[in-house]
């Protein structure tokens, strides 16, 4: 088992000078805790038939030579365990539609059974997978250089519009418009017109997510922002967050550096100076 527990909050366990609660988009929220003691939890990602959220995480240096490894938790039943075989495993995408889920790490990429909870290697043996993604194909990013790669009848090809460009996060839009991030900050691919355009150089991306109902999130370094037409609004003034998701049931699933949440809609709300994450 996966060395995790969880703790569930009730409006009466709150202390009376703190909150368990955040404002989202002029909502109030409860952060119910689903794991807690994990050393930042990164790249959410829910496969919502299962209703199971794969992450990634640090692991202290204490623990082995491997700097991430990958997990997963039932959101239903608060099962959770470490996902084993895979070394410095940091990353998830899932192909919804036809019930695969990809994992990588420094040695490749591999497909896990639900069945009999295990990863065997499917492509790119030997390459260090910074992330993964996948629209229609299966997308990684290559690591140390950040290359953009794309599955194309069974073969990874670089992606030549992202040639000269080193990308940390990846989005692709329905439409096929691309958001990327990098280390000086947020760009848009216009796919019409094949221009790339900066939307923000002062934020750090941790994750482009879509909720279930196809709204386009992007968590950064100050907090969470929507996209609104082609414009970005911040609708959660928080730091320290690391991922994001969606469960089954469009419920927010956020991480910070020690805990993965999901918050749960709440009546009432706190005094500003007394929120605490």
């Amino acid at each position: 088992m996966l060395v995790m527990f969880a703790i569930s909050y009730s409006v009466k366990s709150v202390p009376k000078k703190a909150c368990n609660r955040v404002r989202m988009n002029n909502t109030w929220y409860e952060r119910e805790i689903i794991l807690t003691n994990i050393g930042r939890p990164y790249n959410l990602n829910v496969h919502k038939s299962s209703n199971t959220l794969f992450f990634s995480y640090s692991l202290p240096d204490t623990y082995s030579d491997v700097d991430f490894q990958l997990a997963y938790i039932d959101l239903d039943t608060r099962e959770s365990e470490i996902i084993a075989g895979i070394r410095g495993g940091c990353t998830v995408a899932i192909d919804q539609g036809n019930d695969e889920i990809y994992l990588g790490g420094s040695d490749g990429i591999y497909k896990y059974n639900m069945l009999t909870k295990l990863a065997d290697n499917y492509k790119e043996k030997g390459r260090n997978i910074w992330s993964l993604y996948f629209r229609a194909n299966l997308f990684y990013i290559s690591y140390p250089d950040q290359k953009l790669y794309i599955d194309v009848d069974g073969k990874f090809i670089r992606v030549s519009e992202f040639e000269h460009f080193e990308v940390d996060n990846f989005h692709v839009m329905p439409n096929n418009d691309i958001y990327f991030a990098n280390k000086s900050g947020l760009y848009f691919f216009d796919n019409l017109k094949l221009t790339i355009e900066t939307v923000n150089e002062l934020v750090t991306v941790r994750q482009i997510v879509e909720d279930n109902d196809g709204r386009l999130y992007v968590c950064t370094n100050f907090g969470i922002l929507l996209r609104g037409g082609n414009e970005f609004t911040k609708v959660l003034d928080l730091k320290g967050i690391y991922g994001l998701a969606f469960d089954k049931d469009n419920n927010f699933i956020m991480s910070d550096e020690k805990n993965i949440v999901k918050l749960v809609h709440s009546d009432g709300g706190c005094v500003s100076d007394n929120i605490s994450w």
